[in-house]
């Protein structure tokens, strides 16, 4: 008999178990935010992809001058000294607070030096007691001139994304494009102002000033548009947060 009354109570504990759903951690109301930091590019890239037609070989010699003029760009605009990835960081800071939210730049960061923005993302979030976590970077710098174009123009991509510990997906996760890889229209796309474009290399290396502008433009613009993408896609989550029933066992 006591055999029997433990084996009906394992089976009613068993299934007891089994009708028992447990509940995803329930995403936060977002209001302070861990933001990480974008580094500044140590180098821009410079393509002139004119169509390889003329000779044999049209394409490599198109690459090795690419290659030579790459070097002669970055020399004379100078990455160094062109603090994109702060002024980056800065903007998306001022916006979100702008927005009501209590950010915080998370500054003690171990990167590596190859790909300073390749970072643990599951450490700093563990890490982390902030509601959610949003992370910037750039995602290329440059220059270039498409293959049916006879003008030199700039190119800034930001990237970012914003996901809650916990959370498998992410809250936002997307890239703002100023310049040559902008279409008009698009609200992650930013055209280009029509002064910054160039007609040679020439042309180009003797308005360096005027590329220095173009960049710092792009990056206010860009940071901008990507500041105002992750403030929205936290004010939804809210929004949704607050609007959800309260979640129970089934």
């Amino acid at each position: 008999m006591i055999r029997v009354i433990g084996a009906l109570l394992i089976a009613l504990f068993t299934v007891s178990c089994a009708h028992t759903k447990l509940a995803p951690a329930p995403m936060p109301v977002i209001h302070r935010i861990a933001l990480i930091p974008a580094t500044n590019p140590p180098w821009y890239t410079f393509e002139n992809a004119t169509l390889p037609v003329g000779y044999p070989f049209q394409f490599w010699v198109n690459k090795i001058d690419s290659h030579s003029k790459a070097y002669r760009f970055n020399a004379a605009v100078d990455p160094g000294k062109s603090p994109i990835g702060d002024t980056l960081t800065r903007v998306v800071e001022q916006h979100l607070r702008e927005q009501g939210f209590d950010v915080q730049v998370v500054r003690d960061l171990v990167r590596s030096v190859n790909d300073p923005d390749n970072i643990d993302e599951d450490k700093i979030a563990s890490d982390s007691d902030a509601d959610a976590i949003v992370h910037v970077w750039v995602a290329e710098v440059g220059m270039y001139s498409g293959h049916l174009s006879t003008k030199y123009i700039p190119r800034v991509n930001l990237g970012g994304k914003m996901w809650v510990k916990n959370q498998e997906d992410n809250l936002f996760s997307d890239e703002v494009d100023y310049g040559v890889d902008a279409k008009k229209g698009k609200p992650l796309e930013i055209v280009a102002d029509e002064r910054y474009r160039w007609g040679s290399f020439d042309e180009l290396m003797s308005n360096i000033d005027d590329v220095r502008s173009a960049y710092a433009n792009g990056i206010q613009l860009a940071a901008a548009r990507l500041a105002d993408q992750i403030s929205a896609a936290a004010t939804a989550a809210n929004a949704a947060r607050l609007a959800a029933p309260t979640a129970k066992n089934d």
